[in-house]
């Protein structure tokens, strides 16, 4: 591959945004459907973002890296828009699909390194001592990919305390928790982003990195990105709002919500053409 530059993506409530959100924000800017679900569409990203990451694809190797399960990635349609990839990475970094296809070696990988984290059966039964109908929802709770669980919750009624002391818990056994809009997810140490991205790296040669995410999830991996940059809102923007020192190698947005994505796209096209900022 003639292109050493890598940009590593989240995707939602960074690239692309729910239906909800847009109308929260009460978006005047032109926006296109990204994600057909259950008859309708429900995620999408602006007209000029589009535009950008169609770009963006061509020069950089492109690679989307979320949270999702495999079948909710496959929902993202950016093929109708001519913005192509070879490398997929879905539930959270415990699958990558290359050219649609699972890689084989990625899935020993993963396999392989469980053993180095407590078993999800265990982790669940723990959380179930604290979970409780006011605060999560009790329809939801699901090992995704046999590799993570997520469940639905209500923010404001969390028992903040008792989480938090669950969460350290969670942590020393290799798990950990995040929470993102209505979702709490307990993710093992070994499922992560920064490791898939890591492996495509190595695997393609790649000279240069640009990462962006929201999340606590996402965190590693911008940490280990050449050049990292995320939306100002979602959960690492409320720790550097908070002037947490651990995030000063970021660089955030000055606009929020699916305005930021532009904005993120924006900073990595400016890498064209002016080489690496930090």
């Amino acid at each position: 591959m003639m292109n050493k530059k890598m940009f590593a993506s989240d995707l939602d409530q960074t690239l692309i945004y729910s239906y909800r959100s847009i109308i929260n924000e009460k978006v005047e800017v032109q926006t296109r459907p990204v994600e057909w679900f259950e008859d309708r569409y429900i995620s999408y990203m602006t007209e000029s973002a589009l535009t950008k990451l169609q770009q963006i694809s061509r020069e950089f190797l492109f690679v989307p890296v979320t949270t999702r399960t495999k079948l909710q990635y496959q929902r993202i349609n950016f093929l109708q828009y001519n913005i192509s990839y070879q490398y997929a990475v879905t539930s959270n970094g415990g699958t990558i699909f290359y050219n649609g296809i699972e890689d084989r070696e990625w899935m020993r990988k993963i396999s392989a390194s469980k053993d180095n984290c407590l078993e999800a059966e265990d982790l669940i039964n723990r959380f179930n001592e604290i979970r409780h109908p006011s605060w999560v929802n009790p329809d939801s709770g699901k090992l995704a990919d046999d590799l993570f669980f997520y469940c639905l919750i209500e923010r404001e009624k969390i028992p903040i305390p008792e989480l938090a002391a669950f969460k350290l818990w969670a942590r020393d056994k290799n798990w950990e928790l995040s929470i993102q809009g209505r979702k709490l997810y307990l993710v093992p140490m070994n499922v992560n982003k920064k490791a898939a991205v890591q492996y495509i790296r190595a695997k393609e040669g790649i000279e240069l990195v640009i990462a962006a995410g929201d999340s606590l999830l996402d965190l590693d991996m911008l940490k280990a990105a050449d050049f990292a940059v995320a939306p100002a809102h979602g959960e690492l923007y409320s720790l550097y709002s908070q002037r947490n020192s651990d995030l000063e190698m970021i660089r955030f947005t000055e606009k929020s919500g699916i305005k930021a994505g532009e904005e993120i796209l924006d900073c990595v096209d400016g890498t064209l053409s002016q080489g690496l900022v930090v």
